[in-house]
């Protein structure tokens, strides 16, 4: 080593009652019961006795190792002792406290008579060390630090901080540039490299703090590697505001707390008695592995309440759900070795291994991140008008839904049909209608939009791309103004994961009530809904040629079986009995369920020998079926149908607008459809059934405006009858 420690040094020999031990050594200085002890004090009888017991441990076990090594081989000079001189003869021990508090404990025994084994008495009376006259505290704690610090003795991590402490401190005030040259000149005299010596000042700075602080006694040097292991985690560094130039935590309040966290701490309780007194909890943190898992989410603050709280860092993590992130880190980096081993060696890959493989496909695509679907459960509902419905919708006003724009619609009726070309925005008009009828049934604008665009499921990330503008309806029904608005929106409290994607708000109001639904939709979980209240204006159903949805036709039916007519009839009945007027070999139709698949079998005379399923039929006959099911589900509510003529055979349009009619006004429905048909538009007005129930709409497209005409009862009728008007359109 380049740097000379020592610059004077005389070689001699005393009696051993001529050595006194060190009681300032760095071995012991973290010892609860050390105290430091003045140079008037070093060599008092009981201050010795006091720092021989320190060396030595209970029953010399700190120095059996010495005793036995004595006893075997005898005093070996191989270290050198090292001394300062006192004065009238007497001489303080700086290097080798264990090896003379060893001898003394011989000495005592020879002084006893007991035997000293291959060590030659004649020691005690010449111990050989060497003397520094003029030594300086600075080179003295060097000589130390090469002993047990670089050396093969080394004291404990505590006690090496201490030491590198107490060097460094002296010029702590005497600005950066003689303090990184005593680093340096420290670490080059050490053989250590300047990240140890920082973290070790580092680590023995915030143990200064702990021992200012309120739990002072408490601290224990072999809790060392705990606050080691703070200052090693950036996360906790950050989160206390370490300052590294000063070696100071500026954040007091998150200091306070952590080291609440790794003490005993007493808290006020109330006890049987119903009377306070303090409790000692133990530590919620203990080990320096356990800092590591704080680190991972130290900066959740709801995770830290809970580990409080519950007194468990285990709930912290747990809450933080950072736990699970390390255990899918883990496995994920094993599948990716193994993996990759895999495919070197599929050459090897024989049958037997097929079942195996095939399993792990199939375990790696269930796990595979899915799209989300935005399918709502259909659960409970109300309606705010079930029953005593006198009048249905008097007006509708659509503010805004596709491209309908502040449209009125006024002079309802009971029966309302809406023509026009294509593209004019019947179509659009009455989903308007029902989506006001379903109020904040946001589950039912969903369904909606999957089926008109025959989608097997409703993606919420076509969902975003889909929908932009709001939706916005109004009405009067049964003499209550009521409203419905949707519209997309970013939510500033979510938690913006990376899967989020939009929120959807359907407002609806009724006699002064607001009714509030909402969903978060993201990519690859399902939705989050805010409102489980679901709240329908009234009974209704959609019924459209170009889809088909199952769940609800079946909901139509289970009400048809139920509902009866004022001649006890059931809906059902009456449908059945209506579609033998065009087919008399028809018996019945009934609902079966076959291997978990439902469908409607239709019984005839012509197929006595089977039933036949009710597809084998003609559309003409699905489509009066399934619209005739909707009318007893939709009873005091209404029915929006669009293309009502679509597959039905012009010759059935008397008798089956004539049906629907009748239906309507057995069950209270208010009806709005649309038709390309002027025979289907006559077939209502010429049927013989009353016309007064009937309102004609014409919507006509000029440019980019929408306009509505409306003739309504008789004088829709003569006005057919004597100049063929064709509200489709001239």
């Amino acid at each position: 080593m380049s740097v000379k420690i020592i610059e004077k040094a005389q070689k001699s020999s005393y009696h051993i009652k001529n050595l006194f031990l060190d009681p300032n050594n760095y071995r012991f200085i973290d010892l609860k019961k050390h105290e430091a002890v003045s140079d008037e004090s070093l060599t008092d009888a009981a201050v010795q006795r006091r720092t021989r017991h320190f060396i030595e441990g209970k029953n010399c076990s700190n120095i059996k190792d010495l005793l036995v090594s004595f006893r075997s081989n005898g005093f070996l000079d191989i270290d050198v002792i090292q001394v300062k001189d006192l004065g009238n003869n007497k001489y303080l021990v700086l290097e080798g406290n264990r090896r003379v508090a060893a001898l003394k404990s011989l000495y005592e025994d020879h002084e006893n008579g007991l035997n000293l084994g291959h060590l030659d008495p004649s020691i005690f009376k010449s111990v050989p060390f060497q003397i520094h006259a003029e030594e300086e505290n600075e080179k003295h704690l060097i000589l130390m630090g090469l002993k047990h610090i670089s050396g093969n003795k080394k004291w404990s991590t505590y006690n090496q901080a201490k030491l590198i402490y107490d060097y460094l401190l002296p010029y702590r005030s005497e600005g950066k540039e003689v303090y990184a040259k005593k680093e340096t000149y420290l670490c080059d005299s050490l053989a250590i490299s300047k990240t140890k010596l920082r973290t070790m000042q580092r680590v023995l700075h915030l143990i200064i703090e702990y021992q200012s602080s309120e739990y002072e006694d408490q601290f224990d040097s072999s809790a060392y590697g705990l606050f080691e292991e703070i200052i090693k985690k950036p996360s906790i560094k950050t989160w206390l505001d370490w300052d590294d130039d000063f070696y100071t935590p500026k954040n007091r309040t998150n200091l306070d707390r952590l080291f609440s966290w790794i003490s005993i701490t007493p808290e006020m309780v109330i006890n049987e008695d119903g009377e306070e007194e303090y409790e000692e909890f133990e530590p919620i943190i203990t080990k320096s592995l356990e800092i590591r898992d704080l680190s991972l989410f130290i900066d959740n603050q709801a995770a830290l309440v809970v580990m409080e709280n519950e007194r468990s860092l285990a709930q912290g993590l747990m809450v933080s759900g950072t736990a699970e992130k390390q255990n899918y880190n883990l496995a994920m980096n094993k599948f990716r070795d193994s993996l990759s081993r895999l495919v070197s060696y599929q050459s090897l890959v024989s049958p037997d291994d097929l079942p195996l493989l095939l399993k792990a496909k199939e375990q790696l695509e269930s796990i595979l991140p899915k799209s989300s679907s935005l399918a709502i459960e259909r659960g409970n509902f109300s309606y705010s008008f079930e029953f005593g419905v006198a009048k249905h919708f008097s007006e509708i006003v659509v503010k805004q839904y596709k491209s309908l724009s502040n449209f009125e619609v006024g002079n309802l009726s009971r029966i309302n049909i809406f023509a026009g070309f294509n593209n004019s925005g019947k179509t659009s008009l009455i989903e308007a209608i029902y989506l006001l009828s379903m109020h904040n049934d946001i589950g039912a604008f969903l369904n909606l939009l999957k089926l008109k665009n025959k989608l097997p499921k409703l993606s919420p990330i076509w969902l975003n791309e889909a929908f932009d503008d709001q939706i916005e309806v109004s009405g009067v029904f049964n003499n209550e103004t009521t409203t419905i608005q949707l519209n997309k929106f970013e939510e500033a409290n979510i938690d913006k994961k990376d899967d989020y994607i939009a929120s959807y708000k359907l407002e609806a109001n009724i006699a002064q009530r607001s009714l509030v639904n909402t969903i978060h939709t993201f990519a690859h979980k399902p939705l989050v809904r805010e409102n489980e209240r679901v709240e329908r204006l009234c009974p209704s159903a959609f019924k459209s040629p170009y889809f088909y949805d199952l769940e609800d036709i079946l909901s139509d039916h289970a009400k048809s079986v139920v509902l009866k007519d004022q001649d006890g009839k059931t809906a059902i009945s009456l449908i059945v009995d209506f579609l033998k007027t065009f087919d008399s070999t028809i018996e019945d139709v009934r609902l079966v369920e076959d291997s978990e698949v439902k469908r409607f079998i239709v019984e005839s005379t012509r197929y006595s020998y089977k039933d036949l399923d009710m597809t084998s039929y003609g559309e003409g006959l699905q489509r009066i079926f399934y619209i005739a099911l909707g009318f007893a589900s939709s009873k005091n509510g209404i029915i929006c149908i669009d293309e009502f003529e679509t597959a039905i055979h012009y010759s059935l349009l008397l008798r089956f607008t004539k049906f629907i009619q009748i239906l309507a006004e057995m069950f209270n429905v208010q009806v709005f459809l649309t038709s390309h048909s002027k025979e289907c538009i006559d077939a209502f007005l010429l049927n013989d059934h009353s016309n007064e129930s009937i309102s004609g709409y014409l919507l006509e497209r000029t440019d980019n405006d929408i306009k509505l005409k409306n003739v309504r009862g008789d004088r829709f009728k003569k006005l057919i009858e004597t100049i063929n008007l064709d509200i489709r359109g001239s």
